[in-house]
C-alpha cells in the first residue's frame, strides 16, 4: 500500500469514529474473545498472556500473537485516552498514520468507546529486511450521542529484521490499515 492510500485511510478513519480473513482454521483453534473497554472501566483485556511481555525468539522476529497484541493495546490506548501511546504504535512514530499527533488525537474527540474483536494475525510476508503481517479486526464504535457504527477491515503491521535494526525497529508497528463500514 503506498504511503498516499495509508495516510488517507488513517484519516478516514478517525473521521468515521469521530462521527459516529482469514479462512477458518482447525475448530480446535479458540476463537479470540472480544476486547471491550470503555474509558469509565478498563478490563484487562482476555489476550494470550504470553505475548504481554514481547520477547525476542531466537530468530530475532517478532511473533504473531505479538502483532495481534499491538492492534490490542491500540485500541486499548484509545478507550483509555492514552493518545499519544496509540499513536507511538504506528510505525515511524505515528506518522504511518498520515496525521498529526493533534489531529490524530482529534479525531477521537466524540468517541466515548470502541469495542474492538482482535482476531489471529495472517498472511505474513517478508520483504527486504522487513516483515509484515495482517490482523482482522471489528470494530463497533460508540459516540458519546448514543449512535454506534460497526466496521470490519485489517491492519497491516511491519517489523524491522534486517542486520543491525534496534530491539525498538524488530517489534511489531501498526504500518496501515483497511476498515469498511458494516452496514
Amino acid at each position: 500500500m503506498r504511503s498516499t492510500d495509508s495516510a488517507i485511510f488513517a484519516l478516514a478513519l478517525c473521521a468515521v469514529l469521530a462521527s459516529c480473513t482469514q479462512d477458518q482454521q482447525a475448530a480446535e483453534k479458540p476463537v479470540p474473545e472480544p476486547i471491550t473497554a470503555t474509558a469509565a472501566a478498563m478490563p484487562t483485556p482476555p489476550v494470550d498472556q504470553s505475548a504481554t511481555a514481547p520477547s525476542l525468539p531466537e530468530s530475532n522476529a517478532p511473533s504473531d500473537a505479538e502483532a495481534r497484541q499491538v492492534v490490542v493495546d491500540y485500541y486499548t490506548a484509545i478507550n483509555a485516552r492514552d493518545y499519544q501511546k496509540a499513536y507511538s504504535l504506528w510505525s515511524e512514530d505515528g506518522a504511518a498514520s498520515g496525521q498529526s499527533f493533534e489531529h490524530f488525537s482529534g479525531g477521537y474527540a466524540n468517541t466515548e468507546s470502541v469495542v474492538a474483536t482482535v482476531d489471529e494475525a495472517v498472511n505474513e510476508e517478508g520483504a527486504a529486511g522487513s516483515r509484515y503481517i495482517n490482523v482482522p479486526v471489528e470494530l463497533q464504535s460508540r459516540q458519546y450521542n448514543g449512535t454506534t457504527r460497526t466496521y470490519k477491515g485489517r491492519f497491516t503491521l511491519r517489523a524491522v529484521v534486517a542486520d543491525g535494526a534496534t530491539e525498538a525497529q524488530r517489534r511489531w508497528h501498526l504500518a496501515s490499515a483497511e476498515m469498511q463500514r458494516i452496514p
